[in-house]
C-alpha cells in the first residue's frame, strides 16, 4: 500500500516538501460526481479523475504542516489504470460540493463515520493526527485494527493534489 501510494503521491526530501505550493483555501478545488466517475478540479488547473469501480481505499489526513495545513482531507486511492498508471484523488474537505462526494462514500459499505468525525473535530481544533482509513474495498468494516496508516504525514506524498489519473481523450 504504501510503495502504491509513493507512486501517486510523489515523496521527495525535505527541500522538495518545503517547496511545494502551500493549499491556497481561496482557490478552491472543485468536485465533479458523476454515476462512473468523479473529477476533481484543482487550483492550479490540473485535473484528477477516478472511475468509482476503481476505487480500492479511502484514507483521511488531517494535519498542522504544510501543504496539508487547515482542512481535512481525503485521499482516495484507486487501482491501477490498464497502462498501469496509478489513479487517485486528493481533496481537501472544503472543497467546493464536497458534501455530495462525503454523501457518496458514506452509503460505501463499511465506511467509518466515526473516524471521520474524529478527523474533522481534530482539524477544526488545528491538531495533527495519523492517516485513517474510512474505507477499503472488501472489507466489511473500517474499524480493523491495523486499517491505519502509522506512517503520517511524510510517507504518503509531500504535496496535495499530487496524483491525478490521465485526461480522457
Amino acid at each position: 500500500m504504501m510503495g502504491w501510494l509513493r507512486k501517486v503521491l510523489p515523496v521527495g526530501n525535505r527541500a522538495q516538501t518545503s517547496r511545494a505550493p502551500a493549499y491556497d483555501p481561496a482557490q478552491p478545488f472543485v468536485i465533479n460526481l458523476y454515476d462512473d466517475r468523479l473529477v476533481v478540479h484543482r487550483p492550479d488547473g490540473q485535473r484528477e479523475e477516478l472511475a468509482w469501480d476503481a476505487l480500492e481505499r479511502v484514507v483521511v489526513r488531517v494535519s498542522n504542516r504544510e501543504p496539508w495545513a487547515g482542512p481535512a482531507w481525503l485521499i482516495l486511492v484507486g487501482d491501477s489504470a490498464p497502462d498501469g498508471t496509478p489513479q487517485g484523488c486528493v481533496i481537501p474537505l472544503n472543497a467546493v460540493n464536497q458534501a455530495a462526494l462525503v454523501a457518496r462514500l458514506q452509503a460505501l459499505p463499511g465506511f467509518s463515520q466515526q473516524k471521520l468525525d474524529n478527523a474533522l473535530r481534530d482539524a477544526e481544533a488545528g491538531k495533527h493526527r495519523t492517516d485513517a482509513n474510512l474505507w477499503k474495498r472488501g472489507a466489511q468494516a473500517a474499524d480493523d485494527a491495523g486499517d491505519d496508516l502509522a506512517a503520517g504525514d511524510g510517507d504518503i506524498g509531500a504535496s496535495p493534489g499530487g496524483a491525478h489519473a490521465p485526461e480522457k481523450p
